[in-house]
Protein backbone atom coordinates (compact mmCIF):
# COMPACT_ATOMS: atom_id res chain seq x y z
CA UNK A 1 0.00 0.00 0.00
CA UNK A 2 0.77 4.01 -0.05
CA UNK A 3 3.39 5.01 2.58
CA UNK A 4 4.65 8.30 1.47
CA UNK A 5 3.95 10.87 -1.44
CA UNK A 6 6.67 12.95 -1.84
CA UNK A 7 5.45 16.70 -4.71
CA UNK A 8 7.67 19.31 -5.57
CA UNK A 9 7.08 22.19 -7.80
CA UNK A 10 4.31 20.40 -9.18
CA UNK A 11 0.88 22.81 -10.10
CA UNK A 12 0.32 24.88 -6.58
CA UNK A 13 2.75 22.44 -4.15
CA UNK A 14 5.74 23.88 -3.91
CA UNK A 15 6.91 20.97 -1.72
CA UNK A 16 4.96 18.03 0.11
CA UNK A 17 5.99 15.13 1.76
CA UNK A 18 3.48 13.13 3.01
CA UNK A 19 3.18 9.82 5.27
CA UNK A 20 0.06 7.75 4.58
CA UNK A 21 -1.20 4.92 6.80
CA UNK A 22 -3.49 2.29 6.66
CA UNK A 23 -7.38 2.30 6.87
CA UNK A 24 -9.38 5.58 5.06
CA UNK A 25 -8.31 8.77 4.98
CA UNK A 26 -10.29 11.74 4.25
CA UNK A 27 -8.88 14.43 1.96
CA UNK A 28 -10.77 17.93 3.00
CA UNK A 29 -10.79 21.54 2.14
CA UNK A 30 -11.92 24.57 1.11
CA UNK A 31 -12.79 24.44 -2.67
CA UNK A 32 -10.43 24.98 -4.93
CA UNK A 33 -7.67 25.02 -1.85
CA UNK A 34 -6.00 21.62 -4.52
CA UNK A 35 -7.55 18.42 -3.03
CA UNK A 36 -7.56 17.16 -6.40
CA UNK A 37 -3.92 17.66 -7.02
CA UNK A 38 -2.90 14.70 -4.76
CA UNK A 39 -5.08 12.48 -6.86
CA UNK A 40 -3.21 13.55 -9.99
CA UNK A 41 0.26 14.04 -8.87
CA UNK A 42 -0.55 10.18 -7.55
CA UNK A 43 -1.59 9.76 -11.77
CA UNK A 44 1.57 10.41 -13.05
CA UNK A 45 3.34 8.12 -10.96
CA UNK A 46 1.01 5.62 -12.10
CA UNK A 47 1.08 6.52 -15.82
CA UNK A 48 -1.18 9.37 -16.87
CA UNK A 49 -0.02 11.44 -19.32
CA UNK A 50 1.98 15.04 -18.65
CA UNK A 51 1.43 18.00 -19.86
CA UNK A 52 4.44 20.90 -18.97
CA UNK A 53 1.30 23.03 -17.36
CA UNK A 54 1.67 20.81 -14.31
CA UNK A 55 4.86 22.07 -13.63
CA UNK A 56 5.01 25.12 -10.66
CA UNK A 57 5.32 28.90 -12.61
CA UNK A 58 8.77 29.63 -12.81
CA UNK A 59 10.51 26.29 -12.10
CA UNK A 60 12.22 24.17 -14.55
CA UNK A 61 10.56 21.07 -13.48
CA UNK A 62 8.54 19.05 -11.15
CA UNK A 63 9.36 15.90 -9.44
CA UNK A 64 6.64 13.48 -7.48
CA UNK A 65 7.61 10.37 -5.76
CA UNK A 66 5.96 7.82 -3.83
CA UNK A 67 7.21 4.85 -1.35
CA UNK A 68 5.03 1.68 -1.79
CA UNK A 69 5.25 -1.10 0.71
CA UNK A 70 4.44 -4.51 -1.43
CA UNK A 71 3.41 -7.13 1.62
CA UNK A 72 0.88 -9.33 0.53
CA UNK A 73 1.19 -7.78 -3.43
CA UNK A 74 2.08 -11.28 -4.98
CA UNK A 75 0.88 -9.61 -8.32
CA UNK A 76 2.79 -6.46 -8.09
CA UNK A 77 6.41 -8.28 -7.12
CA UNK A 78 5.60 -10.85 -9.79
CA UNK A 79 5.80 -8.39 -12.18
CA UNK A 80 8.48 -5.97 -10.76
CA UNK A 81 10.84 -9.82 -10.57
CA UNK A 82 9.86 -10.96 -14.26
CA UNK A 83 11.09 -6.75 -14.98
CA UNK A 84 14.74 -6.96 -12.76
CA UNK A 85 13.09 -4.26 -11.28
CA UNK A 86 12.77 -6.44 -7.35
CA UNK A 87 13.87 -4.34 -4.58
CA UNK A 88 12.82 -6.57 -1.17
CA UNK A 89 9.46 -5.02 0.38
CA UNK A 90 9.50 -1.24 -0.79
CA UNK A 91 8.75 0.07 -3.95
CA UNK A 92 9.70 3.73 -5.20
CA UNK A 93 8.48 5.36 -7.70
CA UNK A 94 9.44 8.56 -9.01
CA UNK A 95 8.64 10.95 -12.02
CA UNK A 96 10.47 14.31 -12.91
CA UNK A 97 8.30 16.51 -15.63
CA UNK A 98 10.41 19.49 -17.10
CA UNK A 99 8.88 22.52 -18.05
CA UNK A 100 9.56 22.10 -21.73
CA UNK A 101 6.88 19.14 -21.80
CA UNK A 102 9.70 16.18 -21.11
CA UNK A 103 9.58 13.59 -19.08
CA UNK A 104 11.34 10.72 -17.24
CA UNK A 105 10.51 8.15 -14.91
CA UNK A 106 12.20 5.11 -12.71
CA UNK A 107 10.94 2.40 -10.69
CA UNK A 108 13.25 1.31 -8.05
CA UNK A 109 16.15 3.77 -9.05
CA UNK A 110 15.74 1.95 -12.97
CA UNK A 111 14.70 4.07 -16.09
CA UNK A 112 11.05 3.47 -16.54
CA UNK A 113 9.00 3.90 -19.58
CA UNK A 114 5.49 5.49 -18.81
CA UNK A 115 3.68 2.26 -20.37
CA UNK A 116 5.92 0.49 -17.36
CA UNK A 117 4.43 2.65 -14.92
CA UNK A 118 0.73 2.38 -16.34
CA UNK A 119 1.14 -2.08 -16.05
CA UNK A 120 2.03 -1.18 -12.57
CA UNK A 121 0.43 1.03 -11.66
CA UNK A 122 -2.71 -0.77 -12.21
CA UNK A 123 -1.19 -3.51 -9.32
CA UNK A 124 -1.18 -1.58 -6.96
CA UNK A 125 -4.17 1.76 -6.79
CA UNK A 126 -7.20 1.83 -8.46
CA UNK A 127 -8.53 5.40 -8.82
CA UNK A 128 -12.00 5.95 -9.18
CA UNK A 129 -13.16 9.42 -10.40
CA UNK A 130 -16.05 11.60 -9.31
CA UNK A 131 -17.00 11.47 -12.89
CA UNK A 132 -17.32 7.06 -12.66
CA UNK A 133 -20.99 6.88 -12.87
CA UNK A 134 -20.49 8.12 -15.95
CA UNK A 135 -18.60 4.99 -17.21
CA UNK A 136 -21.72 3.51 -16.23
CA UNK A 137 -24.03 4.12 -19.25
CA UNK A 138 -21.22 2.71 -21.11
CA UNK A 139 -22.69 -1.22 -22.43
CA UNK A 140 -18.77 -2.21 -21.66
CA UNK A 141 -18.82 -1.03 -18.21
CA UNK A 142 -21.94 -2.92 -17.03
CA UNK A 143 -21.03 -6.16 -19.07
CA UNK A 144 -17.85 -5.84 -17.10
CA UNK A 145 -19.18 -5.18 -13.62
CA UNK A 146 -21.10 -8.57 -14.20
CA UNK A 147 -18.33 -10.50 -15.81
CA UNK A 148 -16.33 -9.78 -12.89
CA UNK A 149 -18.88 -11.75 -10.93
CA UNK A 150 -18.36 -14.82 -13.48
CA UNK A 151 -15.07 -17.53 -13.18
CA UNK A 152 -12.66 -15.80 -15.18
CA UNK A 153 -12.11 -19.17 -17.45
CA UNK A 154 -15.56 -18.93 -18.86
CA UNK A 155 -15.29 -15.34 -19.88
CA UNK A 156 -11.79 -16.49 -21.60
CA UNK A 157 -12.79 -19.34 -23.51
CA UNK A 158 -15.36 -17.34 -25.06
CA UNK A 159 -12.89 -15.12 -26.39
CA UNK A 160 -10.58 -18.20 -27.57
CA UNK A 161 -13.20 -19.60 -28.97
CA UNK A 162 -13.98 -16.25 -30.86
CA UNK A 163 -10.53 -15.68 -31.95
CA UNK A 164 -10.39 -19.44 -33.33
CA UNK A 165 -13.40 -18.24 -35.10
CA UNK A 166 -12.05 -15.23 -36.45
CA UNK A 167 -8.86 -17.15 -37.94
CA UNK A 168 -10.90 -19.41 -39.33
CA UNK A 169 -13.23 -17.18 -41.50
CA UNK A 170 -9.77 -15.02 -42.45
CA UNK A 171 -8.57 -18.37 -43.91
CA UNK A 172 -11.69 -18.66 -46.12
CA UNK A 173 -11.95 -14.80 -47.35
CA UNK A 174 -8.60 -15.37 -48.31
CA UNK A 175 -9.42 -18.38 -49.96
CA UNK A 176 -12.45 -16.33 -52.02
CA UNK A 177 -9.92 -13.44 -52.67
CA UNK A 178 -7.41 -15.53 -53.90
CA UNK A 179 -10.16 -17.88 -56.24
CA UNK A 180 -10.07 -15.00 -59.21
CA UNK A 181 -12.25 -15.15 -62.11
CA UNK A 182 -12.03 -17.93 -65.44
CA UNK A 183 -9.64 -15.58 -67.51
CA UNK A 184 -7.19 -15.11 -64.32
CA UNK A 185 -7.07 -18.94 -64.20
CA UNK A 186 -6.62 -19.60 -67.40
CA UNK A 187 -3.72 -17.10 -67.31
CA UNK A 188 -2.30 -19.49 -64.30
CA UNK A 189 -2.30 -22.19 -66.12
CA UNK A 190 -0.25 -21.04 -69.46
CA UNK A 191 2.09 -19.44 -66.96
CA UNK A 192 2.66 -22.92 -65.23
CA UNK A 193 3.17 -24.34 -68.68
CA UNK A 194 5.45 -22.24 -69.89
CA UNK A 195 7.59 -22.31 -65.96
CA UNK A 196 7.16 -26.31 -66.31
CA UNK A 197 8.79 -26.55 -70.14
CA UNK A 198 11.66 -24.75 -68.97
CA UNK A 199 11.77 -26.71 -65.51
CA UNK A 200 14.79 -24.83 -64.26
CA UNK A 201 15.91 -25.99 -61.08
CA UNK A 202 16.94 -24.49 -58.36
CA UNK A 203 20.89 -23.10 -58.46
CA UNK A 204 20.81 -24.07 -62.80
CA UNK A 205 21.18 -20.70 -63.73
CA UNK A 206 23.96 -20.18 -62.22
CA UNK A 207 25.44 -22.93 -63.72
CA UNK A 208 24.33 -22.57 -66.96
CA UNK A 209 26.09 -19.12 -66.99
CA UNK A 210 29.32 -20.79 -66.15
CA UNK A 211 28.74 -23.59 -68.70
CA UNK A 212 28.44 -21.22 -71.30
CA UNK A 213 31.30 -19.48 -70.46
CA UNK A 214 33.61 -22.36 -70.12
CA UNK A 215 32.28 -23.44 -73.83
CA UNK A 216 32.57 -20.29 -75.29
CA UNK A 217 36.45 -20.71 -74.40
CA UNK A 218 36.71 -23.70 -75.40
CA UNK A 219 40.11 -22.77 -77.71
CA UNK A 220 41.56 -20.84 -75.04
CA UNK A 221 41.55 -24.17 -72.63
CA UNK A 222 43.38 -26.20 -75.85
CA UNK A 223 45.82 -23.74 -76.28
CA UNK A 224 46.90 -22.82 -72.65
CA UNK A 225 46.74 -26.64 -72.16
CA UNK A 226 49.26 -27.32 -75.17
CA UNK A 227 51.21 -24.84 -73.92
CA UNK A 228 51.42 -25.67 -70.53
CA UNK A 229 52.23 -29.48 -71.29
CA UNK A 230 55.17 -28.79 -73.76
CA UNK A 231 56.73 -26.29 -70.70
CA UNK A 232 56.22 -28.84 -68.54
CA UNK A 233 57.85 -32.21 -70.67
CA UNK A 234 59.04 -31.18 -74.20
CA UNK A 235 61.58 -33.37 -75.96
CA UNK A 236 63.21 -30.49 -78.25
CA UNK A 237 63.62 -27.90 -75.71
CA UNK A 238 64.30 -27.74 -71.69
CA UNK A 239 61.26 -28.65 -69.74
CA UNK A 240 60.19 -28.53 -66.27
CA UNK A 241 59.91 -32.23 -65.39
CA UNK A 242 63.78 -32.96 -67.40
CA UNK A 243 65.36 -30.06 -65.55
CA UNK A 244 63.92 -31.64 -62.21
CA UNK A 245 65.08 -35.42 -63.02
CA UNK A 246 68.10 -33.72 -63.64
CA UNK A 247 68.36 -31.72 -60.48
CA UNK A 248 67.53 -34.77 -58.49
CA UNK A 249 70.23 -37.08 -60.32
CA UNK A 250 73.01 -34.69 -59.60
CA UNK A 251 71.97 -34.61 -55.76
CA UNK A 252 71.77 -37.93 -55.63
CA UNK A 253 75.57 -38.53 -55.44
CA UNK A 254 76.30 -36.34 -52.89
CA UNK A 255 72.88 -35.91 -50.35
CA UNK A 256 74.21 -38.81 -48.19
CA UNK A 257 77.63 -36.35 -47.46
CA UNK A 258 75.36 -33.53 -47.23
CA UNK A 259 72.42 -33.16 -44.98
CA UNK A 260 71.12 -30.49 -46.23
CA UNK A 261 71.16 -31.39 -50.08
CA UNK A 262 69.53 -34.50 -49.39
CA UNK A 263 66.83 -32.13 -47.47
CA UNK A 264 66.54 -30.20 -50.47
CA UNK A 265 66.48 -33.44 -53.00
CA UNK A 266 63.40 -34.63 -50.69
CA UNK A 267 61.29 -30.99 -51.55
CA UNK A 268 62.53 -31.93 -55.24
CA UNK A 269 61.25 -35.06 -55.09
CA UNK A 270 57.74 -33.87 -53.74
CA UNK A 271 57.61 -31.33 -56.36
CA UNK A 272 58.55 -33.75 -59.39
CA UNK A 273 55.10 -35.93 -57.93
CA UNK A 274 53.25 -32.50 -57.61
CA UNK A 275 54.33 -31.98 -61.54
CA UNK A 276 53.74 -35.47 -63.13
CA UNK A 277 49.90 -35.04 -62.16
CA UNK A 278 49.54 -31.77 -63.09
CA UNK A 279 50.93 -32.84 -66.67
CA UNK A 280 48.56 -35.66 -66.35
CA UNK A 281 45.38 -33.38 -65.79
CA UNK A 282 46.69 -31.33 -68.45
CA UNK A 283 47.31 -33.83 -70.81
CA UNK A 284 43.57 -35.33 -70.56
CA UNK A 285 41.83 -31.91 -70.55
CA UNK A 286 43.74 -31.17 -73.93
CA UNK A 287 42.85 -33.97 -75.42
CA UNK A 288 38.86 -33.90 -74.31
CA UNK A 289 38.76 -30.43 -74.95
CA UNK A 290 37.76 -30.51 -78.54
CA UNK A 291 34.48 -27.95 -78.46
CA UNK A 292 31.00 -28.85 -78.36
CA UNK A 293 28.86 -26.59 -80.02
CA UNK A 294 25.51 -28.40 -80.23
CA UNK A 295 26.20 -28.10 -76.53
CA UNK A 296 26.93 -24.57 -76.82
CA UNK A 297 23.51 -24.27 -78.03
CA UNK A 298 21.27 -25.66 -75.98
CA UNK A 299 23.04 -23.87 -72.89
CA UNK A 300 22.50 -20.64 -75.14
CA UNK A 301 18.97 -21.37 -75.73
CA UNK A 302 18.08 -22.24 -71.95
CA UNK A 303 19.77 -19.42 -70.94
CA UNK A 304 18.04 -17.56 -73.11
CA UNK A 305 14.58 -18.64 -72.36
CA UNK A 306 15.12 -18.19 -68.79
CA UNK A 307 15.84 -14.70 -69.07
CA UNK A 308 12.62 -14.22 -70.99
CA UNK A 309 10.76 -15.62 -68.42
CA UNK A 310 12.39 -13.78 -65.45
CA UNK A 311 11.51 -10.93 -67.18
CA UNK A 312 8.05 -10.95 -67.92
CA UNK A 313 7.42 -12.17 -64.11
CA UNK A 314 9.85 -9.39 -63.19
CA UNK A 315 12.17 -11.31 -61.30
CA UNK A 316 15.23 -12.74 -60.97
CA UNK A 317 16.19 -15.57 -63.20
CA UNK A 318 17.61 -17.66 -59.84
CA UNK A 319 13.96 -17.19 -58.28
CA UNK A 320 11.84 -19.00 -61.48
CA UNK A 321 12.40 -22.44 -59.62
CA UNK A 322 10.91 -21.07 -56.75
CA UNK A 323 7.93 -19.18 -58.96
CA UNK A 324 7.52 -22.24 -60.38
CA UNK A 325 6.74 -24.00 -57.02
CA UNK A 326 4.44 -21.36 -55.99
CA UNK A 327 2.32 -21.31 -59.36
CA UNK A 328 1.65 -24.87 -59.54
CA UNK A 329 0.59 -24.91 -55.84
CA UNK A 330 -1.43 -22.08 -56.50
CA UNK A 331 -2.95 -23.44 -59.46
CA UNK A 332 -3.54 -26.57 -57.75
CA UNK A 333 -5.01 -25.03 -54.85
CA UNK A 334 -7.58 -23.34 -57.73
CA UNK A 335 -8.11 -26.46 -59.49
CA UNK A 336 -9.55 -28.10 -56.71
CA UNK A 337 -11.18 -24.77 -55.13
CA UNK A 338 -15.01 -26.67 -54.43
CA UNK A 339 -12.83 -29.31 -52.07
CA UNK A 340 -11.16 -26.77 -50.47
CA UNK A 341 -13.68 -24.14 -50.29
CA UNK A 342 -15.87 -26.74 -48.69
CA UNK A 343 -13.50 -27.66 -45.85
CA UNK A 344 -12.89 -24.06 -45.36
CA UNK A 345 -16.25 -23.64 -44.92
CA UNK A 346 -16.77 -26.51 -42.75
CA UNK A 347 -13.79 -25.06 -40.51
CA UNK A 348 -15.89 -21.71 -39.94
CA UNK A 349 -18.95 -23.93 -39.06
CA UNK A 350 -17.40 -25.76 -36.47
CA UNK A 351 -15.16 -23.06 -34.24
CA UNK A 352 -18.36 -21.03 -34.69
CA UNK A 353 -20.55 -24.14 -33.56
CA UNK A 354 -17.57 -24.10 -30.43
CA UNK A 355 -18.05 -20.08 -29.67
CA UNK A 356 -21.90 -20.77 -29.30
CA UNK A 357 -21.09 -23.21 -27.03
CA UNK A 358 -19.05 -21.41 -24.92
CA UNK A 359 -21.13 -18.66 -25.21
CA UNK A 360 -24.06 -20.17 -24.24
CA UNK A 361 -22.26 -21.34 -20.93
CA UNK A 362 -21.20 -18.03 -20.19
CA UNK A 363 -25.07 -16.89 -20.93
CA UNK A 364 -25.91 -18.99 -18.35
CA UNK A 365 -23.17 -17.88 -15.34
CA UNK A 366 -24.22 -14.38 -16.43
CA UNK A 367 -27.25 -15.34 -15.36
CA UNK A 368 -26.52 -16.92 -11.85
CA UNK A 369 -24.07 -14.25 -11.44
CA UNK A 370 -26.48 -11.31 -12.26
CA UNK A 371 -28.90 -12.38 -9.60
CA UNK A 372 -26.52 -12.10 -6.94
CA UNK A 373 -25.09 -8.85 -7.54
CA UNK A 374 -28.41 -7.44 -8.27
CA UNK A 375 -29.48 -8.41 -4.59
CA UNK A 376 -26.10 -7.09 -2.94
CA UNK A 377 -26.24 -3.76 -5.07
CA UNK A 378 -29.86 -3.44 -4.18
CA UNK A 379 -29.06 -3.93 -0.44
CA UNK A 380 -26.59 -1.47 -0.71
CA UNK A 381 -28.39 1.12 -2.41
CA UNK A 382 -30.81 0.45 0.80
CA UNK A 383 -28.25 1.70 3.36
CA UNK A 384 -27.30 4.30 1.14
CA UNK A 385 -31.30 5.59 1.27
CA UNK A 386 -32.55 4.31 -2.06
CA UNK A 387 -34.46 1.46 0.34
CA UNK A 388 -37.50 1.64 -2.39
CA UNK A 389 -34.91 1.76 -5.69
CA UNK A 390 -34.49 -1.79 -7.47
CA UNK A 391 -31.26 -2.49 -9.67
CA UNK A 392 -31.16 -5.63 -12.00
CA UNK A 393 -28.75 -7.16 -14.23
CA UNK A 394 -30.50 -7.83 -17.55
CA UNK A 395 -28.88 -10.35 -19.44
CA UNK A 396 -30.32 -10.85 -22.86
CA UNK A 397 -28.93 -13.61 -24.85
CA UNK A 398 -29.02 -12.94 -28.81
CA UNK A 399 -29.67 -15.95 -30.62
CA UNK A 400 -28.66 -14.57 -34.58
CA UNK A 401 -25.54 -12.58 -33.36
CA UNK A 402 -22.14 -12.98 -35.15
CA UNK A 403 -19.72 -14.32 -32.52
CA UNK A 404 -17.67 -11.63 -30.69
CA UNK A 405 -14.95 -12.08 -28.23
CA UNK A 406 -17.47 -11.25 -25.30
CA UNK A 407 -19.94 -13.50 -26.36
CA UNK A 408 -23.51 -13.38 -27.43
CA UNK A 409 -25.30 -11.51 -24.50
CA UNK A 410 -26.98 -7.49 -24.30
CA UNK A 411 -26.47 -6.71 -20.58
CA UNK A 412 -28.00 -3.85 -19.37
CA UNK A 413 -28.63 -2.32 -16.06
CA UNK A 414 -32.05 -2.03 -15.47
CA UNK A 415 -33.19 0.97 -12.80
CA UNK A 416 -35.98 1.81 -10.73
CA UNK A 417 -36.24 4.82 -8.39
CA UNK A 418 -39.54 3.88 -7.05
CA UNK A 419 -42.07 1.71 -6.70
CA UNK A 420 -44.81 1.34 -9.23
CA UNK A 421 -42.28 3.03 -11.91
CA UNK A 422 -41.24 -0.32 -15.04
CA UNK A 423 -37.01 -0.58 -14.63
CA UNK A 424 -35.62 1.48 -17.83
CA UNK A 425 -32.01 1.09 -18.58
CA UNK A 426 -30.13 3.36 -15.73
CA UNK A 427 -28.89 6.24 -18.05
CA UNK A 428 -32.43 7.42 -18.91
CA UNK A 429 -33.69 7.45 -15.68
CA UNK A 430 -31.25 7.80 -13.03
CA UNK A 431 -30.32 11.27 -11.47
CA UNK A 432 -26.66 12.72 -11.25
CA UNK A 433 -26.90 12.10 -7.66
CA UNK A 434 -29.14 8.43 -7.83
CA UNK A 435 -26.05 7.52 -10.29
CA UNK A 436 -23.51 8.50 -7.97
CA UNK A 437 -25.32 6.80 -5.29
CA UNK A 438 -25.92 3.39 -7.82
CA UNK A 439 -21.76 3.77 -8.49
CA UNK A 440 -21.16 3.55 -4.92
CA UNK A 441 -23.14 0.61 -4.51
CA UNK A 442 -21.95 -1.82 -7.46
CA UNK A 443 -18.26 -0.74 -6.04
CA UNK A 444 -19.05 -2.38 -2.62
CA UNK A 445 -21.27 -5.00 -3.70
CA UNK A 446 -18.20 -6.16 -6.53
CA UNK A 447 -15.81 -5.20 -3.49
CA UNK A 448 -15.12 -8.75 -2.40
CA UNK A 449 -12.58 -9.09 -5.76
CA UNK A 450 -9.05 -9.28 -5.66
CA UNK A 451 -7.06 -5.93 -6.44
CA UNK A 452 -4.81 -3.21 -5.61
CA UNK A 453 -4.64 -2.39 -1.86
CA UNK A 454 -4.83 0.86 -2.22
CA UNK A 455 -8.33 2.99 -3.76
CA UNK A 456 -8.38 6.74 -4.45
CA UNK A 457 -11.99 7.98 -4.64
CA UNK A 458 -11.81 11.20 -5.76
CA UNK A 459 -15.42 12.92 -4.84
CA UNK A 460 -17.03 10.02 -5.64
CA UNK A 461 -19.55 11.05 -3.32
CA UNK A 462 -20.65 13.99 -5.27
CA UNK A 463 -24.77 14.63 -5.52
CA UNK A 464 -25.65 12.77 -1.63
CA UNK A 465 -26.21 14.16 1.57
CA UNK A 466 -28.01 13.97 4.87
CA UNK A 467 -28.01 10.49 6.32
CA UNK A 468 -26.81 8.76 3.45
CA UNK A 469 -23.59 10.97 3.51
CA UNK A 470 -22.67 8.84 6.61
CA UNK A 471 -23.12 5.32 4.83
CA UNK A 472 -21.38 6.64 2.31
CA UNK A 473 -18.66 7.06 4.87
CA UNK A 474 -19.64 3.46 6.01
CA UNK A 475 -18.92 2.06 2.76
CA UNK A 476 -15.54 3.84 1.72
CA UNK A 477 -14.51 2.43 5.35
CA UNK A 478 -15.24 -0.92 4.39
CA UNK A 479 -13.41 -0.66 0.67
CA UNK A 480 -10.29 0.07 2.50
CA UNK A 481 -10.17 -3.13 3.79
CA UNK A 482 -7.13 -4.66 5.48
CA UNK A 483 -5.34 -1.97 2.82
CA UNK A 484 -5.97 1.66 2.43
CA UNK A 485 -8.87 4.02 0.95
CA UNK A 486 -8.29 7.80 0.55
CA UNK A 487 -11.05 9.61 -0.61
CA UNK A 488 -11.11 13.76 -1.38
CA UNK A 489 -15.10 14.79 0.28
CA UNK A 490 -16.40 17.80 0.81
CA UNK A 491 -19.29 16.00 3.46
CA UNK A 492 -18.38 16.31 7.10
CA UNK A 493 -20.27 12.97 7.40
CA UNK A 494 -17.85 11.05 5.76
CA UNK A 495 -14.63 12.85 6.57
CA UNK A 496 -16.20 11.79 10.49
CA UNK A 497 -15.64 8.16 9.10
CA UNK A 498 -12.26 8.17 8.09
CA UNK A 499 -9.48 6.79 10.83
CA UNK A 500 -7.22 9.70 8.99
CA UNK A 501 -7.97 13.09 7.84
CA UNK A 502 -5.59 15.03 5.85
CA UNK A 503 -6.43 18.86 5.62
CA UNK A 504 -5.53 21.24 2.29
CA UNK A 505 -5.45 24.81 2.50
CA UNK A 506 -4.25 27.36 -0.02
CA UNK A 507 -1.79 30.29 0.93
CA UNK A 508 -1.11 33.58 -0.99
CA UNK A 509 2.31 35.33 0.14
CA UNK A 510 4.49 38.00 -2.15
CA UNK A 511 1.96 37.77 -5.14
CA UNK A 512 1.95 33.57 -5.09
CA UNK A 513 -0.49 30.78 -4.21
CA UNK A 514 0.67 28.01 -2.54
CA UNK A 515 -1.34 24.63 -1.24
CA UNK A 516 -0.48 23.09 1.83
CA UNK A 517 -1.22 19.52 3.43
CA UNK A 518 -1.33 18.79 7.08
CA UNK A 519 -2.51 15.72 8.90
CA UNK A 520 -4.76 16.48 11.63
CA UNK A 521 -4.92 14.98 15.22
CA UNK A 522 -8.03 14.52 16.91
CA UNK A 523 -8.89 17.96 18.20
CA UNK A 524 -7.70 19.57 14.83
CA UNK A 525 -10.09 17.18 13.04
CA UNK A 526 -12.72 18.36 15.24
CA UNK A 527 -12.36 21.71 13.79
CA UNK A 528 -11.82 20.88 10.23
CA UNK A 529 -15.35 18.76 10.47
CA UNK A 530 -16.68 21.81 12.15
CA UNK A 531 -16.21 23.98 9.31
CA UNK A 532 -17.51 22.09 6.70
CA UNK A 533 -20.89 21.88 8.63
CA UNK A 534 -21.02 25.39 8.76
CA UNK A 535 -18.25 27.31 10.99
CA UNK A 536 -14.93 25.84 12.88
CA UNK A 537 -15.49 28.56 15.80
CA UNK A 538 -19.76 27.89 16.18
CA UNK A 539 -19.76 25.83 19.37
CA UNK A 540 -22.64 23.98 17.86
CA UNK A 541 -20.83 23.29 15.10
CA UNK A 542 -17.93 21.68 17.09
CA UNK A 543 -20.39 20.07 19.32
CA UNK A 544 -21.70 18.35 16.50
CA UNK A 545 -18.47 17.43 15.03
CA UNK A 546 -17.08 15.74 18.19
CA UNK A 547 -20.75 13.82 18.46
CA UNK A 548 -19.78 12.70 14.91
CA UNK A 549 -16.42 11.45 15.52
CA UNK A 550 -17.78 9.79 18.70
CA UNK A 551 -20.00 7.76 16.89
CA UNK A 552 -17.08 6.26 14.45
Amino acid sequence: MLRALAIHNFAIISELDLKLEPGFTAITGETGAGKSILVDALGLLLGDRAESSLVAPGCKQAELAATFSLEGMAPARDWLEEQAMEEDDELLLRRVISADGRSRAWINGRNATIGQLGKLGALLVEIHGQHEHQQLEKPDTQRGLLDGEVAEDRVIAVAEAFSAWRTARRDLERFEQDAGDPDQLELLRFQCRELEELNLLEGEFAELEKEQERLSRSDDIRLAASRSSAALDHDEAPSVRGLLHQALHELGHVGEFEPRLAEAAGMLEEARINVDEAFAVIERVGDAESGDPERLAVVNRRLEKSLDLARKHRIEPGELPALTASLSERLDRLEHQGERRGELEQAVEIAEQAWRKQADALSAARKEAAQSLSARACECLAELGMDRASLAFEVTPDADTAPTAHGRDRIAIEFSANPGQPPRPLAKVASGGELSRVALALMIATGHRQGPHTRIFDEVDAGVGGETAHAVGRFLRQAAGDGQALCVTHLAQVAACADHQLSVTKHSENGATTTRIESLDVEDRKKEIARMLGSAESSASLAHASEMLGKV
